[in-house]
């Protein structure tokens, strides 16, 4: 009887590896967002549903420019040209449409992705929701200016 022994504490590490980051990614509050070279959403995490109110099925396979206002759609597919360039996106900040058709705000984070020899394969993309934010700092203008105006 023969018998073979394989070490594969390496190979279990890594799959830990992967399980942690896919659970980071999950539990992010913030929408994460794979999208190929060619503009296509190839991954979206729970976090995308929240903000957009699309379901992983509604999106997989489509234009990344879908929530993107018909104003702004070829602003999407400027800023993917710019990664593509080597031009690391951060904190754009723009509007998006909901699916119920809310306009929102958002900040994005835009990178490459890069494969094993280094060559660019995907996009990541960080959204985040920022209307709230938007809308406090319209209100604090307004009532500095309310109080710039009552001093005169």
């Amino acid at each position: 009887m023969k018998g073979i022994v394989q070490d594969i504490t390496k190979r279990k590490r890594a799959e830990e590896k992967i399980r942690s980051l896919a659970n980071i990614m999950e539990s992010s509050n913030d929408a994460i967002i794979t999208i190929s070279l060619d503009g296509i959403i190839t991954s979206w995490n729970k976090g995308v549903e929240q903000i957009y109110g699309y379901s992983l099925e509604e999106i997989i396979g489509k234009c990344v420019s879908i929530p993107a206002p018909d104003n702004l759609k070829d602003e999407t597919k400027k800023l993917i040209e710019k990664v593509k360039l080597g031009e690391k996106i951060q904190h754009y900040e723009t509007s998006r449409l909901r699916k119920d058709n809310k306009l929102i705000y958002v900040s994005i984070v835009l990178s490459p992705v890069f494969d094993a020899s280094g060559e660019l394969v995907a996009i990541s993309a960080i959204v985040r929701d920022i209307t709230e934010l938007k809308r406090a700092d319209e209100i604090l203008k307004f009532k500095l200016e309310e109080l710039s105006r009552s001093n005169k």
